[in-house]
């Protein structure tokens, strides 16, 4: 059962990013939103996939702090790409 919910989490997130580049693309989410979108994707895997797998609410949270440090330094490079993609800049 955990082997089904691993790999369900992964098609989630594989399957998610597509969906939120053509909501970007007309329109209906931001420049903001698709960045912390994107970014937190890696932050939201890590905490997830320690719950699945029975870690301790400590690590999982130690876990996802880690994680969460790359998409806070990120996100202003983040933004400027997908700024820069739309024409914006």
């Amino acid at each position: 059962m955990e082997a089904l919910l691993v790999a369900l989490v992964i098609v989630i997130a594989v399957i998610s990013r597509p969906i939120e580049a053509r909501l970007w693309r007309a329109g209906r989410i931001s420049d903001r939103t698709l960045a912390i979108v994107s970014l937190a994707r890696f932050p939201i895997l890590a905490f997830v996939f320690g719950l699945i797998v029975g870690a301790s609410i400590e690590m999982v949270v130690l876990i996802t702090a880690v994680a969460i440090v790359p998409a806070l330094m990120f996100y202003r490079v983040m933004l400027d790409l997908i700024q820069e993609h739309a024409g914006v800049r």
